[in-house]
């Protein structure tokens, strides 16, 4: 169950830091362009949680 909130903690730190690349975006970025944003601002970090080892204590 920790492997699931860590992964759901980092995809909502995706949320925020892909809201937050919006303005950055060039004015003719298609509708598309703006999904990959948020498709690696939130699926990399959380693939990336759940997939990790544990730190060894």
């Amino acid at each position: 169950m920790e492997k699931y909130t860590k992964a759901i903690a980092a995809a909502a730190g995706g949320v925020v830091t892909g809201t937050v690349g919006i303005p950055f975006m060039p004015d003719d970025t298609p509708w598309y362009g703006y999904l990959a944003l948020y498709a690696l601002t939130i699926g990399l970090p959380a693939v990336l949680t759940y997939f990790a080892p544990k730190n060894a204590a």
